[in-house]
């Protein structure tokens, strides 16, 4: 019955739930930073004994609605830690001056592993998009290695068109409200294969209706001029990637390199995004975490 709830949401054009019709669903607060706290969603594993832990680092102003699906198939064999990130609406900032560079999402990753003692039993990061790129920096700043990555559309520079960038960087947020009808039409005719995969401008458009003007664009100024430095050679743990040939937000290209670059990687073309949240996909990477946890006890 829950499933079938949770499926039946996944095009919806809902702004927010009440997650308490999920029981499995647990809400916290964590104080990664004075003056910043982020919303973690936390689903326990159906098998009460597992100690498989998979920290879910969704992308930029992506929303938890979309997730559900995947998270909760995940929860069939472990613990799930979906982060809000501190760009998100949930989070909570009681700072007028507030960081968005990567070195402040990683350390900000550390600080929510550390608070559930997730190094004792280790981890899998599953990161998508902008959250790949903080995974894949942790890894970068020396902190203690997850057992897998799962990598969703991963890139090591983001894409902008030229008029974005000249909107982002000079118009005030507090225009973003009136040019929102513009930039769901521009998603919607331009950036979205319709006719193939509707259901990703269904994800996105509800990312672009909820989100903080003012923190959309500090994080887009993040990432105009940003090249990733990681050295994905030096990835000795098993990772898988997903990346969809159709998909017009992301750059597929990038994410076929960055899978050359990992020794022994896993790469899947999904063909549409939409099916990166998806429930079959989430099959496929309880799959691969199995695998791994397998080849561990050898």
């Amino acid at each position: 019955m829950f499933e079938e709830r949770i499926d039946s949401l996944q095009l919806t054009n809902i702004n927010e739930i009440d997650y308490s019709i999920f029981p499995w669903l647990e809400i916290d607060c964590v104080e990664v930073e004075e003056g910043i706290i982020l919303r973690i969603y936390r689903i326990l594993s159906e098998h009460k004994s597992s100690k498989i832990n998979v920290i879910v680092v969704p992308g930029l102003c992506s929303h938890f609605i979309g997730w559900l699906s995947s998270d909760h198939e995940l929860s069939k064999i472990a613990n799930i830690y979906h982060i809000e990130t501190r760009e998100k609406k949930t989070a909570k900032h009681s700072k007028k001056i507030v960081d968005y560079s990567f070195d402040v999402f990683v350390k900000d990753l550390n600080v929510i592993i550390e608070h559930y003692n997730l190094n004792k039993d280790g981890f899998y990061i599953l990161g998508d998009s902008f959250g790949a790129e903080i995974g894949a920096l942790y890894l970068k700043t020396g902190y203690e290695a997850p057992k897998g990555m799962i990598l969703i559309s991963p890139a090591e520079t983001f894409s902008f068109s030229g008029w974005m960038k000249i909107l982002f960087r000079f118009a005030p947020a507090f225009l973003y409200y009136p040019i929102l009808p513009f930039l769901k039409c521009m998603l919607k005719h331009f950036r979205t294969d319709m006719k193939n995969d509707p259901g990703t401008y269904y994800l996105n458009k509800r990312n672009l209706e909820t989100g903080i003007p003012k923190r959309m664009k500090a994080c887009a100024l993040e990432l105009f001029d940003y090249k990733s430095d990681v050295n994905y050679s030096d990835f000795k743990f098993p990772v898988y990637i997903f990346a969809a040939s159709n998909d017009k937000m992301h750059s597929y290209e990038q994410s076929v390199k960055i899978s050359k670059k990992i020794p022994n990687a896993i790469f899947e073309n999904l063909i549409n995004f939409q099916e990166t949240h998806s429930r079959g996909t989430a099959k496929k990477m309880k799959k691969f975490i199995l695998d791994v946890e397998k080849s561990r006890k050898k």
